[in-house]
């Protein structure tokens, strides 16, 4: 396959992905089911989800980062300026500050698990948001592989609670989240 035939299966993935989402919300604002079919020549099935889970999981690192930082602010840990500057650095690098800024010494470790999931999505967030063609098809992880960042991405959203006294212990209940069967 050509470089070109794979940028266009690469493409033609994360537009899929956002026409079903569009076409979900159409269906719910409308209360009418679409006939409308959308088939273009897309990654295989695995290589499809495993793109869409990584850049999911990306999305959702951001945005728990930044609600922790949020959180930060708003109890007064760190002022707004602090939050602002902070919002601005590197995902990977904003991530394992949050508990040095809400005045926890426990460090979290990127190189172990639970959080070494985190450091390995943001290490294809860059490939996967800024999709770098020529890099991108080569790393993408296999589907195990992807499965287990997930698992990791579950228990490091857990863990990073607990490190943040928001809860004693990881809930079962929230790591179950993370397994399939």
């Amino acid at each position: 396959m050509s470089e070109e035939e794979e940028r266009v299966m690469i493409w033609n993935t994360f537009f899929k992905l956002a026409w079903a989402e569009a076409k979900s919300l159409s269906e719910t604002a409308t209360a009418q089911v679409s006939s409308e079919q959308f088939d273009p020549e897309t990654l295989p099935d695995t290589e499809f989800h495993s793109l869409a889970t990584l850049v999911l999981c990306a999305l959702a690192i951001e945005a728990r980062a930044n609600h922790l930082i949020e959180e930060l602010k708003e109890k007064g840990k760190i002022s707004p300026d602090v939050a602002d500057a902070i919002q601005r650095l590197p995902l990977k690098d904003r991530w394992f500050l949050i508990p040095q800024l809400a005045g926890v010494s426990n460090m979290l470790a990127s190189e172990c698990e639970p959080h070494q999931s985190i450091s390995q999505i943001c290490g294809l967030r860059n490939l996967l948001l800024h999709v770098n063609y020529s890099k991108l098809k080569k790393q993408l992880p296999s589907p195990n592989t992807t499965l287990s960042y997930f698992r990791g991405f579950v228990a490091a959203m857990e863990d990073m609670n607990v490190v943040l006294k928001r809860i004693e212990k990881p809930r079962s209940k929230v790591l179950q989240i993370g397994r399939f069967r």
